[in-house]
């Protein structure tokens, strides 16, 4: 299950929850503001997915350098992806929010498609 992180005054995260935000392994490194809110989600699903080259990421604008540091982020999400099976993830997105990198996390974690 997905929960919204909040910062109203006293707000703690539930017990057991994981948040998945930036700048935790699990965030989206497609930002918002650069590439707008759905299509951030739908390249991060396509990237854990593992179907975003090199070449479809220098086409979106991004340096062999920067290629070079989403390979690698990549490969340690991986290997913390079975830490999240069975558990309840949190983010910044509204609970009613259809676009949400959490949502791509909890399917592939728990041996679903991205």
């Amino acid at each position: 299950q997905r929960h919204q992180r909040s910062r109203k005054r006293g707000y703690r995260t539930p017990p057991g929850v994981i948040y998945v935000g930036r700048p935790t392994v699990y965030g989206n490194p497609f930002d918002a503001r650069r590439f707008g809110h759905a299509r951030s989600v739908l390249l991060y699903r396509r990237w854990i997915a593992c179907e975003l080259g090199a070449l479809q990421l220098e086409a979106l604008g991004f340096c062999p350098s920067e290629i070079d540091g989403l390979t690698r982020w990549r490969a340690r999400l991986e290997t913390r992806l079975p830490q999240l099976a069975g558990r309840d993830l949190q983010c910044w997105c509204p609970a009613t929010s259809r676009w949400c990198h959490a949502d791509a996390l909890l399917s592939v974690a728990n041996g679903g498609r991205a």
